[in-house]
This record gives C-alpha cells, structure tokens and sequence, in this order.
C-alpha cells in the first residue's frame, strides 16, 4: 500500500506540475544556482517576477556578481543540473527537472507515512494524502520548478516527520541517526532556519533510550546551523529598521535614537533602497552605526506597541500564503504577465479563513499543541499512535519559531515569501490537528496503567 500511495502521488505531482504546460515561480532565487556556473540572462524588459524562466546556462562567474553564498539547496539543484540532458531539457541547468526530482521525493515521502504512521490502512492512506496535498497546493507546488532554496527545505521537512514518527515509535541508534540527513538539509538551506535547531534538538531527545547519540545528533545540527548562520546570514537592518520599524512611525526620531542610530535620519522613514528620495540618506546611513538583531529585539522588548504592530505584519504575511508579485507561468504560455495559478487549491481555500483573520494561525498552533499534548498523556493510547501527538506539539514549536525569526530579521519587507516554512509547518497541522483530535475522541475511556507497561 506504501508503495502504491507513493508511486500514486509522484505521479499527481508530475501531472500537477507538468500537464497542461509547466507551471513555477518565477524569480531568481537570490542567484542561488550561480554556485553551479550558471546564469539565467533574463529579457531587460521583465522586471525578474512576471515569468517563470527556467532555463540557466553554463556562465564563468568572476568578481562579486556571484556571491560565496553555501546552502544545502545547491545538492539538489546540482542534481537538476545532472538531469537536465537526460531529461532532454535545453541549458545547463532547467529548473523543470528540479520539478521532477522534487515531485518524486514528494511521492516518496508520501509513501513512507503510509508505512510509518499508526492505525488502520484507510486512516493511513487518509494523512498521507494529505501531507500530499500540501505540496500539491497552489501555495507551495510553485516552489518546486525555482531556483529558492525553499523546495530543498520543505521536502526534506517531510522526510524529517517521517524520521521523528519512526524515531519516536522505537528508539534505536539507526533511526537516531537516520533523523541527521532531513534535519541537516533543512537548517542548512536558509541562515533562518537557524531556530529550528533547538526545536529538533528538543524532538530528537523527546525519546525513552539512545539520549546519548540523539544529543550527539543534536550537536551536529547545532554545529551546521549555528556555522552557517554566522558565515551566510546577512542581517539587513535597513529593513528591519527603516522600513518596518519606522513605517508610518510618528516617533521616528526617538526611535533612532534608541538604536543608537543618527535621529536626523527620521525623514527617510519607510524609504526603500531602491526609492530616488533615499540618495539623499545613503551617505549619513552609511556613516552611522548599525544595530544588530539583538539590538532589534532589545528594541522591541522596551517598545511593545512596535512590536504588536511588526508581529501583526507577521501574521499577515503568514495568512497571504503565497507572494502575489510573482508570476507561476513561462513566457508564451498565453497568460497575461504575474498571473497565478490555482490548479489545486485546497489549503489555499482554508487560508482564506486566515486572511480574514490572521490571529486564527495562532489558534491553530496553540489548538495543535494542545491537542498533541493530551494524545501524548492519554494513556489509553498505544505508544505508536502517541508520536502523532508529539508531531502536533512539534510542528506548531517550529512554526513559531521560524516566524519569529521571519519577523525580527525581515519585518514586513517580503514576509510572504520568507514565511515559507512557516507556511508549510502550518498546513501540516492541519492533518495533524485533525488526527490528534480524532486519537483523543475515540479513546475517551483510560485503561490500567498495567496494560500499557511499554509506554
């Protein structure tokens, strides 16, 4: 049945991504794929947004117009690069064969739920199919045919479950071990993803036995986040601080002077980088010192109706699910510049809800939370069903985090698109919210604790 369910979902993958004409989105990617000796010389006219442009040729990169940028992405992209002649796709690197590695590694995950998830057939098929859904959604199908480095991250992240269900079920050094791979890839793909180091590090150690080779696991993933954080993360502070603390700020010059920063600077409040009027700030800025996120967090933590107003652009850029500015269609495909597609909508329909009201996703996590943990202390249940509770208390942890992170370092400048993660772990609890109510109902009645000596 494993095999089935899985095979069946790569192919609906395939067919989502590919039938009908190809569908992505478009952007590129921070130039991540440069790394590869790969360039995408886009039409001057198009802005970057409007296409999907998939194909990257072979280019020498010299100077700094290639940035020494390391994310565990370019595995996986150098692995569509390797596909592309196969596959017979023109360039060196086509960003279509990226969809069909990642859509087969979606099939794959699919399967292994079916395999590692407690309860009868039907139920298990039933939560597959909808881990499935989530990347089949109009809010992160287009991922998988781009050059971000987000489809590495959240199809590594559905491998992660499959390892902390199968970790947690029964503890041995093999499965400890075998969380390491998912887990790297995903801290390694973004400097953000730094935060979930503590919340995997906490899973990883959620175990009765083999502690000592989950902490040493966990030191692993600690030692990549926390290098590849210091090494790649570029704190831009321009956009944590002029264009979201001091959006719309009546008390601009104050609040400079908080961060240490020059007050005269108040005029250029909300500017962008690319707005003419901030040429006549870029010298003073320059000249002044620049805070750092700990310094930003000081501030918010002294200044509480900033920080209300930057986590209410949080949740906004939470419940807009999928950036608006970016096209999903290639040139020639007959639809008009920016257009979006909706081919399969299901989490995209329940993100509606959350659009009109985005503190419904903070519901969500706690409600997630809460109802893992009385799956987790409900002793009527086996200790196979007990790891989905420990998944819904998990997932809504690694949300939070990611989000404060997306928050703090990128206020309200792109949040949609940085929120990624915080996205995907979001619409995973819904299924996991689902079954853990379902596990808590149909166990209402507990049993002697005798009869459950292996818990």
């Amino acid at each position: 049945m494993a095999l089935l369910v899985g095979v069946g979902w790569a192919a609906v993958m395939q067919a989502r991504l590919f039938l009908g004409g190809h569908v992505g989105l478009a952007g590129f990617g921070e130039n991540l794929p440069c790394r590869l000796g790969v360039a995408n010389f886009r039409d001057p006219a198009l802005a970057g947004w409007e296409h999907v442009q998939p194909i990257w040729t072979a280019h020498a990169w010299t100077g700094e117009n290639c940035p020494p940028e390391f994310s565990t992405a370019l595995f996986a992209q150098a692995a569509g690069k390797w596909l592309t002649p196969l596959l017979g796709y023109p360039g060196a690197l086509d960003l279509r064969a990226l969809g069909v590695l990642f859509g087969v590694l979606v099939g794959v995950v699919c399967g292994l739920l079916v395999a590692v998830t407690p309860g009868r057939p039907l139920f298990r098929v039933g939560f597959a199919s909808a881990a499935g859904l989530v990347y089949a959604d109009a809010g992160f199908a287009g991922y998988l045919v781009s050059p971000y480095a987000e489809p590495t991250a959240l199809v590594a992240a559905g491998f992660l479950v499959v390892a902390l269900l199968l970790l947690w079920e029964r503890p041995t050094a093999p499965r400890v071990l075998a969380t390491a791979v998912p887990a790297l890839l995903v801290v390694g793909a973004r400097p953000e993803y730094v935060t979930l180091v503590p919340v995997i590090g906490f899973a990883l150690l959620w175990v009765r036995g083999r502690r000592v080779v989950a902490l040493m696991v966990a030191t692993w993933i600690a030692g990549l986040g926390v290098f590849h954080a210091v090494t790649e993360a570029r704190f831009d502070d321009h956009r944590a601080v002029f264009q979201t603390i001091l959006y719309d700020d009546p008390t601009a010059a104050a609040d400079l002077a908080s961060l240490g920063l020059d007050p005269e600077l108040a005029p250029a409040a909300g500017l962008s980088r690319d707005d003419p009027s901030w040429v006549a700030f870029a010298d003073r800025y320059h000249r002044t010192a620049h805070p750092s996120p700990l310094q930003v967090a000081g501030f918010y933590a002294t200044h509480p109706w900033h920080a209300i107003r930057t986590l209410g652009w949080g949740f906004q850029g939470v419940a807009g699910l999928r950036p608006h500015y970016l096209g999903s269609y290639p040139e020639g495909a007959g639809k008009p510049a920016g257009t979006q597609e909706h081919r399969v909508a299901v989490y995209s329909a329940i993100w509606e809800v959350f659009r009109r009201g985005p503190l419904l996703v903070l519901v969500l996590w706690v409600a997630t939370a809460g109802a893992g943990f009385l799956v987790v202390r409900r002793r009527s249940l086996t200790p196979s069903e007990k790891t989905l509770g420990r998944l819904a208390v998990v997932l809504p942890l690694a949300a939070l985090a990611q989000f404060a992170v997306v928050v703090l370092v990128h206020g309200r400048v792109e949040t949609v698109r940085h929120m990624a993660m915080t996205n995907w772990l979001t619409a995973m609890c819904v299924p996991v919210l689902a079954v853990a109510v379902a596990l808590v109902l149909t166990r209402l009645r507990p049993v002697p604790r005798w009869q459950h000596r292996d818990q």
